[in-house]
């Protein structure tokens, strides 16, 4: 092969090189293009996929980002008030009694807050579900996290282990499953209804309430009180998370963080069992002065 071409006129050799060299280059371009065009799709779309599900999961928690705080700031400003009253027993009331007396202000208020909070938080985690959160900004993925503790400190029965809880009785822990079906009792027609009409809806029909009226009328008010430890360190959370989510008026100073932290110092008996439940809840970084002041 190499003698017929160099018997070949020059001319004709450059005609046949200069064809040759067109047509690598030409199909070297053509292969380049396609692999380029074809990696150049693919990463546009997977930065597409990424933006909108950054943007739809924003809009997500945007969408019930009000509620939930003001949720939690409901509940936040009962549990100051439950701290310094907690021995004044407003909050106990006989099974016997329930809704048959007209001083249940305290308890029916209690638990309607408490299941306000439960339907915010519970919303939150299912409309943001369907999104995929691999590839969310750190302050979104933080702020799930949040949603996720909240919904954990009321069903994580280690958390009770210092108190020598038996877990497999659910006497002072709820069932995960169960929360859907107590939040549903603040809902009417997709909304929230108002404290009134939870009153009212009350009188008619409170067994199916009864486990979480139990909660709060069975509270002792000792330092050993498996609910009243829990409850302690869901303000300290609702605290700390409002201080970095809330608005100026839902946010605690540190006046008063320190008061309520040397009066928990004392009387919170799973401060073991609230420090694992937090790094559990991978966040450790955001608790750790709570935790550290009430050691």
């Amino acid at each position: 092969m190499t003698e017929w071409f160099n018997n070949l006129d020059v001319k004709l050799q450059v005609i046949i090189i200069s064809s040759i060299t067109s047509l690598t280059v030409f199909m070297l371009g053509w292969f380049f293009k396609v692999v380029y065009d074809r990696f150049s799709l693919t990463h546009k779309m997977k930065k597409e996929f990424e933006f909108e599900q950054r943007k739809k999961l924003k809009e997500e928690i945007a969408k019930n980002k009000t509620h939930f705080l003001n949720s939690i700031e409901s509940l936040n400003h009962r549990m100051w008030n439950f701290s310094q009253n907690v021995d004044k027993n407003w909050h106990k009331i006989s099974k016997e009694k329930w809704f048959e007396t007209d001083d249940q202000y305290y308890i029916n208020s209690f638990v309607y807050r408490f299941l306000c909070f439960l339907h915010w938080t519970l919303k939150t985690e299912k409309d943001t579900i369907s999104v995929d959160t691999t590839i969310a900004d750190k302050e979104d993925v933080l702020y799930l996290k949040w949603v996720k503790t909240f919904k954990d400190i009321f069903t994580d029965a280690d958390l009770l282990q210092e108190l020598n809880y038996d877990n497999t009785k659910n006497t002072n822990h709820f069932y995960k499953n169960d929360l859907i079906g107590y939040s549903k009792w603040v809902v009417f027609n997709h909304a929230v209804i108002d404290f009134d009409e939870f009153e009212t809806k009350l009188q008619y029909n409170y067994e199916p309430l009864e486990k979480v009226i139990e909660y709060f009328t069975q509270i002792e008010g000792t330092n050993d009180d498996k609910n009243l430890n829990v409850l302690r360190c869901y303000h300290l959370l609702a605290i700390q998370f409002l201080n970095d989510y809330g608005h100026d008026y839902q946010k605690t100073d540190d006046k008063k963080i320190k008061r309520i932290t040397d009066l928990y110092k004392g009387k919170i008996k799973i401060k073991t069992g609230f420090e694992e439940f937090v790094k559990k809840s991978k966040l450790e970084d955001e608790m750790k002065k709570p935790i550290r002041k009430i050691k």
